[in-house]
C-alpha cells in the first residue's frame, strides 16, 4: 500500500514539474487572452481560456492562414497595443489571415488574400496591405470589435509564441474546434 502511495505521489510530482517546465518554455501554455471579444464566437467572449502549444512554431513549422495563434503584446500609456516578443503586458489571440508576401484587403464586406476570398465574415473595408517577410497579418473573428492587424499592422513572427488548439474554459464551451462563424460578427460584448 505504501509503495502504491509513493508511486502515485512520484507520478503526480513528475506531472506537475513537467507541466511547469512546458509552461515556462511556452511549449504548452494555458492562455487567458486579454481581449477575448476579438475571437468571439470561436472563443467565449467573457472569461474564455484556451490551451496553446509553442513546440510546432519553435521547431518545424511557421504559422499558416487559418491558425489561431497567441501573441505577446505591449500596451502603452495611451492604450496603443504593439505586438512584441519581449512584452508581457497583454496576450492577444487572433487568427492568421495572411503570411509573408501576401496582399490582403477588405472590400465589399469581405476579406481577400491575393484576390481570393478567405471567409464569409462581414468585415469593414480596409486598404490593401502587402505583408512583409517574417510577418503575418492577424484578424479576429469578431471583426467589428477586434483588436488586430488592421489597428497595429502585420506582426513579426517572433511575437507569435504559440498555436491555440483548444478552449478549456468555461467548461460548457470545452472544444478542439476553433472554426470561424460566417455572417455578421457579434460586435461589442459586455462582460459582467
Amino acid at each position: 500500500m505504501i509503495r502504491w502511495i509513493v508511486r502515485a505521489l512520484a507520478i503526480l510530482v513528475f506531472a506537475v514539474a513537467a507541466f511547469v517546465v512546458l509552461d515556462f518554455a511556452e511549449l504548452l501554455v494555458p492562455v487567458e487572452p486579454d481581449d477575448t471579444a476579438s475571437m468571439a464566437d470561436a472563443i467565449p467572449a467573457c472569461d474564455g481560456r484556451v490551451l496553446a502549444q509553442g513546440l510546432t512554431y519553435r521547431l518545424w513549422a511557421d504559422p499558416e492562414p487559418g491558425h489561431v495563434v497567441a501573441v505577446h503584446a505591449a500596451e502603452s500609456d495611451d492604450g496603443t497595443i504593439t505586438p512584441d516578443r519581449d512584452a508581457d503586458d497583454r496576450t492577444l489571440v487572433l487568427r492568421v489571415a495572411a503570411g509573408p508576401g501576401d496582399v490582403i484587403v477588405g472590400r465589399d464586406g469581405t476579406v481577400f488574400v491575393n484576390e481570393v476570398k478567405i471567409d464569409d465574415i462581414e468585415t469593414e473595408p480596409f486598404a490593401p496591405v502587402t505583408v512583409p517577410n517574417e510577418q503575418y497579418f492577424l484578424l479576429g473573428d469578431n471583426r467589428s470589435a477586434a483588436i488586430d492587424s488592421r489597428m497595429f499592422g502585420p506582426v513579426l513572427e517572433n511575437a507569435i509564441f504559440a498555436r491555440v488548439f483548444a478552449v478549456f474554459w468555461p467548461v460548457r464551451n470545452v472544444s478542439f474546434r476553433l472554426e470561424r462563424e460566417a455572417g455578421a460578427p457579434p460586435g461589442e460584448i459586455a462582460c459582467d
